[in-house]
């Protein structure tokens, strides 16, 4: 039985502002820049601060899903020009059968206890081109705490993507040495106190800057093919 992901209709501010996925936005605008596509689907989209980038650069139809009611319905009223539906990948697919030309899944497949089920049910939505985002390496109490049933060596990833009829273009593994410093660092403070502070909490002038200067360093991760975070780019052949 999968589990939801913990607090996503709170962590507005984290995901717009956090280091991690801004540059994981970042990553993933950087990787289908290449790509030719006229529709994208953020499959488990959280917020849609993704898709709000997407659409800004591409002038493309986005559409989002996730299996939380609440943020589904705040998705809709603050970015009206996207489409949005709610779907436990865990389950379902989009209703209708419908696929899109690219599919974005990012960091999701770690709060799916059957994550298998799940990436087939992404997968099938994909009509070419197939992005996964997902948490490598250690396991830390942070990562229990918000739902995290499992990480990725990166090799078990692709070759599930490849068994679903894909070939995969391109990959790699993100987060040293700043990341990884982070989660340490994070874990070896208050796991529990840092998630309330920043993870559930609105970012004011102080976080905010934190944040900013956290975004800074991380860009040295840039230069190294390692660390807990990995990168998967697929086409569908089949």
């Amino acid at each position: 039985m999968d589990e939801p992901k913990r607090g996503v209709a709170s962590w507005g501010d984290a995901h717009r502002w956090s280091p991690a996925p801004r540059h994981r936005r970042r990553l993933i605008l950087k990787w289908i820049a290449g790509l030719e596509f006229d529709n994208v689907l953020d499959a488990g989209c959280a917020q849609a601060y993704l898709l709000e980038q997407i659409l800004k650069r591409y002038r493309v139809s986005v559409c989002g899903c996730d299996s939380c009611e609440q943020v589904i319905e705040e998705n809709r009223l603050r970015f009206p020009e996207a489409e949005f539906e709610v779907v436990d990948l865990s389950m379902s697919r989009w209703p209708g059968g419908r696929q899109f030309d690219l599919v974005v899944c990012s960091e999701v497949i770690e709060h799916i206890e059957q994550w298998t089920t799940a990436l087939c049910n992404v997968a099938s939505m994909a009509r070419r081109w197939l992005l996964v985002t997902a948490p490598s390496g250690t396991v830390y109490p942070i990562d229990h705490h918000v739902g995290h049933f499992r990480h990725f060596d990166g090799q078990e990833l692709d070759s599930q993507i490849e068994q679903l009829g894909f070939r995969i273009l391109r990959s790699r593994h993100w987060g040293v040495p700043m990341h990884a410093l982070y989660k340490s660092a994070v874990n070896s403070i208050n796991p529990q106190a840092v998630y309330e502070a920043f993870g559930e909490a609105e970012y004011g002038l102080g976080k905010r800057a934190v944040a900013n200067l956290l975004y800074a360093l991380f860009f040295v991760n840039d230069l190294f093919d390692a660390g807990g975070q990995y990168v998967v780019l697929a086409e569908h052949v089949r």
